[in-house]
């Protein structure tokens, strides 16, 4: 028997694609294309990177889940919610079919985004929104499927219910295909550039914490110079790259903010500061040297800080039995390495030989008769020094004095 033959359309039948096309305006934006689209909820988690809690994407902070989950209930709870753009940079890869001309230079086109986008698309601005939204529809999606389940077998729950349950969820999906949000691709590959472009947005919104800033804002010679730092031994892995305060069970010893004050008082002194001027006279990798040497001579010096980086002791263990477990001392230390360092002919033993006068000092609290209560620059049974610039400056000084004069005894206190 022969083939009844018959007409075949193939109109709007495309194979496989390697892109989808999206309406989008083409601007500018200081030296950057930006390209400007919309999104609906349920396209966002295809189309965009989806960021892991557990691993920090490069050139962004880490994400809460938590903050992300809220974000997420609040768009499916809400239906008048309302969420800014999302910044997201691309490496070139996207390409724009301009159609229109504007008068005042933008184009209106079609975007052409890899299907692969999820790969090429980095965020800028608005990871927990991207997970928020992730989590959103994953979630009515599992409870929607569950609840028609449920209804199919007849024998869970009661039929009316979930026929409510499923019309509400129902509802909320047909919005999340419907409600959009915008999106903003930058146009950038260099990865210096595009950290610089997180600091930016960042710091222009309330929150960020310093020792954020100090990883992300590389126009600072301090700043900078803080990656390298952080490979000595003694810092390696031990630092809060999220947050200013380090107390506690905290397993860390400082937070990147406090690399960046010790830094700072190893090349400029305990007060010193970074003026504009010196901002273009400092060298980053003097910076970096300066401080190894500071770290060297600490390690060299207090026992303690072997057995922490041998991991004898833990940073808790440290806090609650040494003055080198405070932040402040660190900094006075380091501090009066500088002075000490800036004398002509000091060579390191100098300092080595200094700092291991006091290391038979450094047990915590700070008791009457110690020599640190010879200064004015501690309170009984404390922990640390004031972290008063006053104080800062007296005992940085009283540091330099002992080591060109010899450090009082306890005994010549105790006759006080």
């Amino acid at each position: 028997m022969s083939a009844t033959p018959f007409a075949f359309d193939a109109t709007g039948i495309t194979g496989s694609n390697d892109v989808d096309r999206y309406a989008a305006v083409r601007t500018s934006q200081g030296s950057r294309q930006v390209y400007t689209l919309q999104l609906s909820l349920q396209e966002i988690p295809r189309v965009l990177p989806v960021p892991d809690p557990k691993y920090p994407t490069t050139g962004n902070r880490k994400v809460n889940p938590d903050h992300a989950q809220k974000f997420g209930a609040y768009i499916r709870g809400q239906t008048e919610w309302v969420a800014p753009p999302l910044l997201v940079r691309d490496n070139g890869s996207i390409r724009f079919e301009e159609q229109i001309e504007l008068p005042d230079g933008s184009n209106i086109g079609q975007l052409l985004v890899p299907r692969n986008s999820r790969h090429i698309l980095k965020i800028i601005d608005g990871q927990h929104r991207i997970l928020g939204i992730d989590h959103a529809v994953k979630i009515l999606d599992e409870q929607l499927a569950s609840w028609q389940d449920a209804l199919a077998r007849g024998d869970s729950g009661d039929p009316e219910e979930l026929r409510v349950q499923i019309a509400d969820a129902e509802k909320v999906r047909a919005r999340f295909s419907t409600e959009h949000l915008a999106v903003q691709i930058y146009v950038e590959s260099r990865p210096q550039a595009y950290e610089q472009m997180f600091f930016d947005v960042a710091d222009n919104a309330l929150g960020i914490t310093q020792a954020v800033k100090v990883r992300f804002d590389s126009r600072k010679v301090v700043n900078r110079s803080i990656p390298e730092v952080l490979k000595h031994a003694l810092l390696k892995d031990r630092i809060d790259m999220e947050q200013d305060r380090v107390t506690g069970p905290n397993p860390n010893i400082l937070g990147a903010k406090h690399v960046g004050d010790i830094i700072r008082a190893a090349n400029l002194g305990v007060v010193g500061r970074v003026t504009e001027r010196r901002e273009e006279q400092l060298d980053d990798s003097t910076l970096i040297e300066n401080t190894n040497v500071f770290l060297d001579c600490l390690v060299a010096s207090f026992p303690e800080l072997v057995e922490l980086i041998e991991e004898r002791i833990t940073a808790k263990d440290l806090r609650g039995s040494s003055l080198l477990g405070s932040i402040t001392m660190l900094r006075v230390l380091a501090g009066a390495f500088h002075d000490i360092w800036s004398q002509q002919g000091t060579a390191e033993e100098d300092v080595i030989e200094f700092f291991s006068k006091l290391s038979p000092h450094m047990s915590v609290p700070v008791k009457k008769g110690s020599i640190w209560m010879t200064t004015t620059d501690f309170e009984e049974n404390s922990s640390g020094p004031s972290a008063r610039r006053q104080n800062l400056k007296n005992l940085s000084d009283t540091l330099v004095s002992w080591y060109e004069e010899g450090l009082p005894t306890d005994a010549a206190h105790d006759r006080r």
